[in-house]
């Protein structure tokens, strides 16, 4: 039971840290692909500190705590007022502070470089926690075309409209900010509902201290053009071609019962406008989360956002955090592109994303959907409120979603008692199946819950659960990786945001044929209000035809017949990973199936890179092996921001448990796929370990075995590396020889200390150290060929120090050899990758790992390790015709080696016979078995070992 818990446990802490780990400092930042530079403002960043950064009252100013960001800032400013914060009580400001948006900032800055360059520049700083564009998002309104003109609000009919009136009249004055491009503020149907700021009246004075002179009626974010942002107190729309928000105003609250214009659901709900678009753009959203968090510190209940766009970012997500804290409910537009691809802020946790369907139910053509939609709402042909005491037709999920913000509102006065989430979770609840009319199957579960009906929203009562997910925890014979023929186990955290209920089944499925769910039903028998159980472990089988880093979606259904309570919810899991993350002592990094240390993916992708002290010190670290100016065989970057790609993987990353070592990770792969391979099979196992003094490095060792049939001369081997410590164009690198170590330090501070000690004895190293910041480097050009890889590995630099006096982005390769390696010889070269405090502890660690790997040699050398009798996992797996073995026998033996089904029925017969003590490859025909699961067992004198295998024909 100890240790079932016990690994429970670490893989809960593997699971936090993998996520902490791919937000710390340092970590390479990408605009997404699909970003264009109208996604995002220019010279303008959103910055997250660690620590709190204080201001000065009366310049306005930062502390000096900024003064080595980097940059050359023209203007910082907090996204929330001090003033603000200041005004909150304790504890209000105790949960500000936890989430963090006291420490979010935006700066402009003044450098001649890209936004994507001075975010990597702000990530070197020690205190950024994250740094990201300040994203401008776009409305969703579609053409008012004649096709959507019909003169009526069926939209209302469809919701129950008349019904639920019949339940909740009136929202009783709750507020919905409309952050938008702005609104009509005299509109006949808009005027009596706009919320009035009582305590700032228009007198040139901010008589309410929140740091906004005269906002009486809202507030105006943008001003009139983007180019010169300029905020004011006039959130009123300014032409025709801004009117998204004033149609999307009147959807949300227009005054009703008037004898003119139209109804509204919520009637008489207040209208919180907050303009977050320019005069002179009728589309661009500039100061979105600005906006949102300007209206949960004025005290709306509901925010509606009728825009969004594909830049998703951490402060989004904490905006959204901040919003949730003050019981506040963001309803977002999904958007119109008629794509799964998601977009923000709809596609952030706590978000009620709504998705647009016509009068007969069936999805709009160009409505996004997906599996974070929480539910549909009417949106063709809306007839609403325009500018200029007008009314028209538009549609999109821009006016899908301020209708189901106008029913929250109503929800909300009904029961008042209710928080925000709990209110999402009974639209949801009680939406109207959609998915057996017509088309709308084609979409099952990625138009919400269904769509919205008002009328069973304000009849609910208060019967039925809502169980929510709050953390997986996957256990993992692979340890993460999650690799084919591995079977998982699925522990969920559930919350109960509803009733109290027992008696609750909960069901796991997939549709992806990549997965076998074991055992897909448990139950839980009683979990009450705001409880949170764990129920687990479901147990899923990764299958054959699963492809690397393949995501799998799988449903999380529950169900109380007897309550008639149904719900789901969905998560994906990447299966068949080629990596596997290191995280046992500490410095944290990451194995790969082909050989490089810290990421598999190129441009610091997939992995954790090398983590020492909360500082990610390592952007490549990639494996490379050649004999000549034109034959090396390597994954390193190449040319023209390029990756050579010439390892194929014979055996994906796998752990080995095995008690010496607090981590055994190996993979196994060729040079395959090299155009001019030299015919090496390469076996890496990377290892670590727990306890001082061997707790700040981990060994990479890399065993060859020449597979041809000739000896290949005068080979190398090694390492080409680049570390950044903090600010990379600020490194030095210097090789200690006498230690055959090369390491990386930023002079000057007191940041870590980082580098490679060749521990494999009888090989002469050669350092090359590398800058693309130098004339004549073989980086200058953006290009590292395949002869100046060579070069590289086989000669030594002009010097054993580059860097010094201010510093550069260095980089090297650590080569050694030469020596030859006759056929079907075996030959191990082995690295440890090293982190100190200054150089002093770094050579310190070194020394460390050298005698823990003599040992480990030292105790080869002695059969102390292989006195146990031991066998391999078969390699190629999954095999289709032919795959081998390896065993070592202590001694000389009688060995049997056969293959048997899952029901244990023998099937072939591979080996029965006398072997001779050492070390034995076997091969396995497996032509006459089917594709399926086996296993195959070799006993030797009373002792057996049971290893699985996977055919794929």
């Amino acid at each position: 039971m100890k240790t079932k818990y016990y690994f429970l446990l670490v893989v809960s802490v593997f699971w936090t840290l993998s996520v902490f780990a791919q937000s710390v400092k340092n970590q390479a930042f990408k605009l997404p692909n699909n970003l264009k530079t109208h996604h995002f403002e220019q010279s303008t960043v959103i910055v997250k500190f660690k620590e709190v950064l204080f201001t000065d009252k009366k310049t306005n100013g930062l502390s000096s705590a900024i003064n080595n960001l980097g940059l050359s800032i023209s203007s910082i400013h907090p996204v929330i007022k001090p003033i603000t914060l200041n005004k909150q009580d304790l504890a209000t400001q105790q949960s500000t502070d936890q989430i963090g948006l006291n420490r979010i900032f935006e700066i402009k800055y003044q450098n001649n470089i890209s936004v994507e360059e001075a975010i990597n520049t702000l990530l070197k700083n020690s205190n950024v926690e994250y740094a990201e564009p300040q994203y401008i998002y776009s409305t969703f309104s579609e053409p008012n075309d004649s096709a959507y003109v019909n003169n009526n609000q069926y939209y209302l009919s469809n919701i129950k409209a008349s019904q639920a009136w019949s339940l909740q009249a009136n929202a009783n004055g709750i507020v919905i900010a409309i952050v938008d491009s702005g609104s009509d503020l005299e509109h006949e149907d808009l005027a009596d509902n706009i919320y009035l700021n009582l305590n700032d009246p228009i007198n040139g004075i901010d008589d309410d201290q929140d740091g906004y002179i005269d906002n009486y009626k809202g507030w105006d974010f943008v001003g009139l053009s983007a180019s010169n942002l300029k905020e004011d107190n006039n959130p009123d729309v300014t032409a025709d071609s801004c009117e998204h928000g004033v149609h999307v105003s009147g959807l949300a609250s227009a005054v009703t019962n008037n004898i003119k214009g139209i109804a509204s659901l919520a009637q008489n709900a207040k209208l919180m406008i907050v303009k977050v678009g320019a005069d002179d753009n009728a589309n661009a959203i500039y100061r979105g989360y600005d906006g949102i968090i300007y209206a949960v510190d004025h005290g709306a209940k509901i925010i509606n956002c009728s825009w969004g766009g594909p830049g998703g970012g951490a402060f989004g997500q904490d905006v959204i955090n901040y919003a949730l804290s003050k019981n506040c409910l963001v309803v977002a537009a999904a958007g119109n592109s008629n794509s799964l691809v998601p977009i923000y802020p709809a596609a952030y946790q706590g978000v009620l994303a709504v998705a647009n369907v016509n009068s007969d139910d069936l999805k709009s053509t160009s409505s996004s959907y997906g599996y974070h939609v929480g539910i549909a709402s009417p949106g063709v042909g809306i007839l609403s409120t325009n500018n200029g005491g007008k009314y028209g037709i538009k549609g999109g999920t821009s006016m899908a979603s301020p209708i189901v913000s106008s029913t929250v509102v109503l929800v909300m006065a009904k029961f008042p008692s209710l928080t925000a989430i709990q209110v999402a979770e009974i639209l949801k609840l009680t939406a109207d199946d959609i998915y057996l009319n017509g088309a709308n199957s084609a979409y099952k579960d990625q138009l919400g819950k269904g769509r919205l009906n008002a009328f069973k929203a304000l009849s609910y009562q208060n019967n039925l659960p809502a169980l929510k997910n709050q953390k997986i925890n996957i256990l993992s014979e692979t340890f993460g990786s999650y690799a084919i023929g591995d079977t998982l186990s699925y522990f969920f955290d559930l919350k109960n945001i509803l009733q109290s209920a027992s008696n609750i089944d909960v069901t796991l499925s997939s549709s992806f044929e990549q997965v076998k769910i074991l055992n897909n039903t448990l139950n839980i028998n009683n979990i009450n209000t705001n409880e949170s159980k764990t129920i687990g472990p479901f147990k899923v089988v990764v299958l054959a035809n699963t492809p690397e880093n393949f995501n799998v979606d799988f449903k999380l259904s529950y169900n109380n017949a007897m309550l008639n309570y149904q719900d789901f919810e969905y998560f994906s899991t990447t299966l068949n990973q080629d990596y596997q993350n290191i995280m046992v002592n500490k410095v944290f990094s990451t194995i790969t199936s082909t050989g490089r240390v810290g990421y598999s993916g190129n441009d610091a992708s997939k992995g954790l890179g090398f983590i020492y002290k909360d500082e990610n010190l390592l952007y490549e670290a990639s494996f490379m092996l050649g004999n000549a100016h034109d034959r090396v065989s390597n994954n390193a970057r190449s040319n023209n921001g390029g990756y050579d790609q010439h390892f194929r993987k014979i055996q994906n990353v796998k752990k080995i448990e095995n008690t010496n070592y607090a981590y055994l990770g190996e993979a196994i792969f060729n040079d395959s796929l090299n155009a001019n391979p030299l015919g090496i099979k390469i076996k890496n196992r990377v290892f670590a370990y727990k306890d001082s003094p061997d707790d700040q490095y981990i060994i990479a060792e890399y065993e060859l075995t020449n597979t041809t049939n000739a000896t290949i001369s005068n080979l190398y081997g090694g390492l080409y590396t680049d570390w950044d410590i903090d600010n990379s164009s600020k490194n030095v690198v210097t090789y200690q020889n006498n230690m055959q170590m090369a390491y990386t330090y930023q002079p000057s501070s007191n940041l870590p200390y980082a580098g490679i000690k060749l521990i494999s004895s009888g090989l002469t190293a050669n350092f090359y150290p590398h800058s693309y910041e130098i004339a004549n480097d073989f980086l200058a050009d953006n290009n590292f060929t395949i002869a100046e890889k060579f070069q590289a590995l086989s000669s030594k630099g002009q010097s054993t120090t580059l860097g010094l006096p201010d510093g550069l982005d260095v980089s090297y390769t650590l080569g050694y050899g030469p020596f030859d390696l006759a056929s079907n010889q075996t030959k191990k070269i082995a690295f440890a990758f090293l982190a100190g405090d200054d150089l002093s502890n770094l050579n310190q660690t070194a020394l460390a790992a050298q005698i823990k790997y003599n040992e480990v040699l030292t105790s080869i050398k002695n059969d102390t390790k292989l006195n146990t009798f031991s066998v391999s996992q078969n390699y190629p797996n999954p095999v289709n015709t032919e795959s081998k073995i390896e065993i070592y026998l202590p001694k000389s033996g009688q060995v049997n080696i056969g293959v048997y089904d899952v029901l244990g029925r023998k099937q072939m017969t591979v080996y029965e016979g006398v072997m001779r003590q050492g070390s034995h490859v076997v091969n396995m025909n497996s032509q006459n078995l089917e594709t399926g699961l086996y296993y195959y067992r070799t006993t030797f004198e009373g002792r057996e070992k049971v290893m699985k295998m996977l055919v794929v024909k």
